[in-house]
């Protein structure tokens, strides 16, 4: 009977008694802007740049919040992933409000491929013969944003997937 109490009383104790941890509720919406597009022959490059949007939906500001990015690119011949660029910042977030910071500018290159006629077809002379030279360069493939305090992670964005495709290229710090 005084059982029944007691286990209530060393519960609510410890539910009581353990700390609080809260979770910033800082957003975070990235856009990518093309900030040059360039055609030479078949060469086309272009050079963009994310815009990264915070939103602190808080009461307290954040001072000295650094900003990590990094850009993956897609290689076109094997698709493997790259890193195009990474960078950080520092920011201050303000209380309840929302600020824009952009990142450092990076390269995306592509060199289109040549079809040639190959007028002799040894196997089927009736039917012309093609040499194919594949597309070559890199493209965009995604992001991954990080804010920090104090080396503690209190929001991130990324592209579906992205961070778990990207494990093995990033440097563990």
């Amino acid at each position: 009977m005084i059982l029944k109490p007691l286990a209530v009383l060393a519960a609510a104790s410890i539910v009581l008694a353990a700390p609080t941890a809260t979770a910033a509720d800082i957003r975070i919406k990235v856009s990518n802007k093309v900030l040059t597009k360039k055609r030479d022959g078949d060469t086309r490059s272009n050079q963009r740049q994310l815009l990264v949007k915070i939103d602190n939906r808080e009461r307290s500001a954040y001072q000295g919040v650094t900003m990590e990015w990094t850009v993956i690119a897609r290689n076109i011949d094997n698709r493997k992933l790259s890193i195009a660029g990474s960078g950080s910042k520092q920011v201050d977030i303000p209380a309840s409000g929302e600020i824009e910071v952009s990142s450092d500018p990076f390269s995306f290159s592509k060199t289109e491929g040549k079809i040639k006629r190959i007028e002799e077809n040894r196997f089927r002379p009736d039917r012309p013969q093609f040499n194919v030279d594949p597309d070559t360069g890199t493209r965009y493939a995604g992001y991954i944003v990080v804010l920090k305090k104090d080396g503690e992670v209190i929001a991130e964005a990324a592209t579906a997937g992205m961070k778990k495709r990207v494990r093995g290229l990033t440097t563990k710090k």
